[in-house]
């Protein structure tokens, strides 16, 4: 279900999965995101969690948990039950609205037509949101070199990591989330006043509670 559109000052973040994200024993800033090309109407899509629904730390590891909890319950569905299989949650990285849209008007990315942000509640997670760059007809040759720029910009605008470990990886002894990287943006710094988190949190029960109960 699509809500609407985001705030640029507002908070955006990518939920990191091992090994997705990563080459052997490295993090791999150029698989911050997974964009898939839409050939049908030249878009690349990706999700992000928007911070109004994960406004604490813990909402927002609770997310990426669920995620690779969700992945690795389709891996053993499809009878793929090896270690090397195993999604792991290692953590997130923050990228703001503004960063996001401001790819449009990038120089040497002249391709892309329109850069957005929109909540998109899926699999009936709240914080769902969808990237979405629109690229100019009859521009792009080489859609894979187009992904490479986008995903160095936005590796430059991003901060974090936010390290986590989700207690179902407790077990294993040299966790990824070690290896996650600090990006060109630095540390992530949540720099929301106290007063202005505390409105946050019972703004996302409010509408949390809302979704719950009215959501059909």
């Amino acid at each position: 279900m699509r809500c609407g559109d985001i705030p640029d000052g507002d908070s955006l973040f990518r939920q990191i999965i091992h090994p997705l994200s990563f080459r052997g024993a490295r993090f791999a800033h150029d698989r911050l995101l997974r964009l898939y090309y839409d050939q049908a109407d030249r878009s690349l899509l990706a999700s992000l969690t928007w911070e109004r629904y994960v406004p604490t730390t813990k909402l927002i590891h609770g997310y990426g948990c669920r995620l690779a909890l969700g992945m690795n319950e389709a891996e053993q569905a499809a009878g793929r039950t090896k270690q090397k299989n195993r999604r792991i949650y290692c953590g997130a990285y923050e990228l703001k609205g503004k960063a996001i849209r401001a790819l449009a008007a990038s120089e040497g990315l002249h391709e892309i037509l329109s850069a957005d942000i929109v909540h998109h509640v899926e699999t009936e997670e709240i914080a769902h949101a969808d990237l979405r760059i629109v690229l100019r007809p009859g521009v792009v040759s080489d859609i894979e070199g187009t992904k490479t720029a986008i995903l160095d910009r936005l590796w430059n605008a991003c901060s974090g990591p936010l390290r986590h470990i989700c207690d179902c990886d407790k077990d294993i002894p040299e966790h990824p989330s070690s290896i996650l990287s600090t990006p060109p943006g630095g540390e992530y710094s949540d720099t929301r006043s106290y007063f202005f988190r505390v409105w946050c949190i019972l703004r996302f029960q409010v509408c949390s509670w809302l979704w719950r109960n009215f959501r059909h």
